[in-house]
């Protein structure tokens, strides 16, 4: 069994968070967050095992999207040595407006930041497998002006 321990928060029930180790657990997830309800289409997860900042919050965070109906999602990540937001470009959403909900709340993102459910999946094994390092396999950009 690893050392790292990712906490992944989805729902208002999460007071500790779903606890994830392996590959296996990062599958689980993303197999929940499908069933869930758009309004619950957002985790976030952090490596409990990383350094908190001056402030005592995680230095990074990994938010993964999903949409359940259409079989998509995003991929964005906030840490390392820049501090800086980025995402995974993908395709470009049809939707007029492209949001997912964290916990009911509204979160805009990119317009081209659909990636597949596999692409979703591999993030999170290689978050959990890098001890809540931002996931190498991916084109990252950087999170633009404006998106909340």
């Amino acid at each position: 069994m690893s050392d790292v321990v990712v906490s992944a928060y989805y729902t208002h029930d999460h007071d500790k968070g779903v606890i994830l180790r392996t590959a296996e657990d990062a599958d689980a997830l993303v197999d929940a967050l499908l069933q869930q309800p758009f309004d619950n289409s957002v985790a976030a997860l952090y490596a409990d095992t990383r350094p908190k900042s001056s402030s005592g919050y995680p230095d990074h965070e990994l938010r993964i999207a999903i949409d359940g109906e259409a079989k998509v999602g995003g991929i964005r990540y906030t840490g390392g040595d820049s501090d800086a937001t980025a995402y995974v470009a993908g395709a470009t959403s049809e939707r007029e407006e492209m949001f997912y909900l964290y916990m009911t709340h509204d979160e805009g993102w990119p317009k081209d930041s659909v990636v597949s459910i596999e692409q979703v999946r591999q993030a999170v094994k290689e978050f959990v497998e890098g001890n809540g390092e931002r996931p190498t396999g991916f084109e990252w950009r950087e999170w633009p002006a404006g998106v909340r």
